[in-house]
C-alpha cells in the first residue's frame, strides 16, 4: 500500500511579481520512496485564493499547504495585510481551519513571513507600509513572529533621499545583475548562498553529518520565538554567528532612485514596448515599470540585517488534538546553490536601473555538469520538511540523496539559472 502525500502549493501572486513555485512540483510531484515496508509517494497540485476562499483547503482533500516565498509568499504578505477586507479575514480562517483540523503548513521564505508576524527588535512598532503589511498579515496559527528590523520597497521608500539603507533585505531582492563563473558562466544569483549551523534534535537534520548545511538566502527574516509558548517548538537551524550583511565580499551598498516621476515615465513607456515586443501580458507593465525607472546612484552605506543566530528554521505542533504541523524556514532549499566568489558593486553610469542590477557575484567556482549538483544541492531538504509536516513517521523521512532523475528535472530550470544575455530574462528571475 502507497500512502500519496497531498501537497497543495500556493500559486497566487496577487501583485504581478513572479515566483519559483514551479520549483516544487518538480522536486516533489511523483517523488517515491521506500521505509520500513512502507512506500510513500508525494503528488502535488496548485491551490489559487479562489480555491481556498471556496473552502477547498481542507484536510479530505490535501495534507500539506506548501507556501513558496517570492511572488506568492511576499505578494500575499502584501495583500493579507489589507485586513479590512472580508475576503482577507475569511482566506485567513480558512487557513487556519486548515491546520487547526490536522493539516501541515510550509512556508518558504516569505511563506514564512505571511504565516507570522513582525519583530524589529529594538526599533519596536512597523513604521514603513512594507512593515505594516506585513505585521497585519498574520494568520493566527503560530506563536513565531519574523524578524525584519527594517523593511520597504526600493524605489518606493519616502525616506530613500536621507536613508536607503533602510529598506534593509529588500536590497538583496531586486538588485543583482547575473553574477559570473571562473570560466565565463553567466547566472542568475539574486541573494546570499549560506552555512546555516543546524541543529540535530530534530528528524530533518539528525542523520546529517555535517554541522552547517548551504542553502540559498535571498531575503527570508530571521525568526523570534517568544518567552512563553503553548506548544512544542524546535529550532531546525541558526542564522551564522557572524552576519553576512557585516562580512566583505557578501555585504552590499545601498542604492537611490533619482529619476523621479519623469524617469517612471520613461520606464512605463519603455516596459510597454517590451511586453509588445515580447508577446507579454499587460499585467507585467507595472513590475517592469519598476524595474526600468531610472537612475539610480550608489550610497556609502551599508545595508545592515543583524540576523547573526537567529533561528532560520523552526518547526512547531499545533496545540490541539488534532496536532497540525508547521515548519517555518526563512531560507530557499528549492533554489540553487553556489561555492567561491564576492558581491561587487556595478558602477555607476547614469543608466542604473533594478532590471540591470546594482551589485553581481564574481568569481564564482565553476559549475558542476549542467549545474546539477548546485540545483539539486538541499532538494531532499524540501522532501524531508514536506514529509514531516505530513506527519510521516521520523524513521520514514526521505532520504538524503540526489536521484538520476533529478538531474533531468534540474534540466528543466535553466532559464531560471543561466542568463541568455537578454534583459526580458533577466527581470523574469528577478
Amino acid at each position: 500500500m502507497t500512502r500519496v502525500i497531498k501537497v497543495a502549493v500556493l500559486a497566487e501572486e496577487p501583485i504581478g511579481w513572479g515566483s519559483g513555485k514551479h520549483y516544487f512540483p518538480l522536486i516533489l510531484d511523483g517523488y517515491t520512496w521506500k521505509s520500513g515496508g512502507r512506500v510513500y509517494r508525494f503528488s502535488t497540485s496548485y491551490i489559487f485564493d479562489r480555491d481556498i476562499l471556496r473552502g477547498g483547503l481542507n484536510t479530505s482533500n490535501y495534507d500539506v499547504l506548501l507556501v513558496p516565498g517570492g511572488g506568492v509568499g511576499d505578494g500575499e504578505s502584501v495583500v493579507k495585510g489589507f485586513t479590512f477586507l472580508p475576503s482577507v479575514r475569511r482566506w485567513k480562517r480558512e487557513v487556519k481551519r486548515f491546520i487547526e483540523s490536522g493539516g501541515g503548513y510550509v512556508g518558504i521564505c516569505g511563506g514564512t513571513a505571511l504565516l507570522t508576524g513582525l519583530d524589529r527588535g529594538p526599533l519596536g512598532k512597523p513604521t514603513s507600509f512594507l512593515e505594516r503589511v506585513y505585521a497585519k498579515s498574520r494568520v493566527d496559527a503560530t506563536c513565531i513572529d519574523s524578524y525584519y528590523e527594517y523593511l520597504a520597497f526600493p524605489l518606493f521608500y519616502p525616506f530613500q533621499r536621507n536613508h536607503p539603507e533602510n529598506i534593509g533585505a529588500t536590497g538583496y531582492v531586486f538588485s543583482f545583475a547575473p553574477g559570473e563563473t571562473v570560466d565565463g558562466k553567466f547566472i542568475h544569483t539574486g541573494g546570499v548562498p549560506i552555512d546555516y549551523v543546524v541543529s540535530k534534535d530534530n528528524p530533518i537534520f539528525s542523520d546529517y553529518s555535517d554541522k552547517t548545511i548551504r542553502m540559498r538566502w535571498w531575503g527570508g527574516p530571521g525568526l523570534v520565538i517568544p518567552s512563553k509558548v503553548d506548544r512544542e517548538i524546535k529550532i531546525i537551524a541558526r542564522y551564522p554567528s557572524v552576519d553576512f550583511s557585516k562580512t566583505p565580499g557578501t555585504s552590499i551598498k545601498a542604492w537611490r532612485y533619482i529619476g523621479g516621476l519623469i524617469g517612471l515615465t520613461k520606464a512605463f513607456k519603455e516596459a510597454s514596448n517590451l511586453v509588445r515586443m515580447e508577446k507579454d501580458s499587460l499585467v507585467s507593465i507595472p513590475l517592469y515599470t519598476y524595474y526600468l525607472a531610472k537612475p539610480w546612484e550608489p550610497t556609502d552605506k551599508n545595508i545592515v540585517l543583524n540576523f547573526s543566530d537567529k533561528p532560520c528554521m523552526i518547526s512547531e505542533i499545533y496545540p490541539n488534538e488534532n496536532k497540525g504541523r508547521i515548519l517555518l524556514c526563512t531560507a530557499h532549499p528549492e533554489y540553487m546553490i553556489w561555492w567561491g566568489g564576492y558581491i561587487e558593486e556595478v558602477e555607476f553610469d547614469g543608466e542604473n536601473s533594478l532590471a540591470r542590477g546594482f551589485h553581481r557575484w564574481r568569481e564564482i567556482d565553476k559549475l558542476s555538469r549542467d549545474a546539477v549538483e548546485e540545483i539539486t544541492y538541499t532538494w531532499w531538504v524540501v522532501r524531508r520538511i514536506t514529509a514531516w509536516v505530513a506527519k510521516v513517521p521520523d524513521d520514514d523521512l526521505p532520504p538524503i540523496e540526489r536521484r538520476e532523475e533529478d538531474a533531468e528535472r534540474a534540466r528543466k530550470l535553466h532559464s531560471n539559472i543561466f542568463w541568455d544575455g537578454t534583459l526580458i530574462n533577466q527581470m523574469k528571475n528577478i
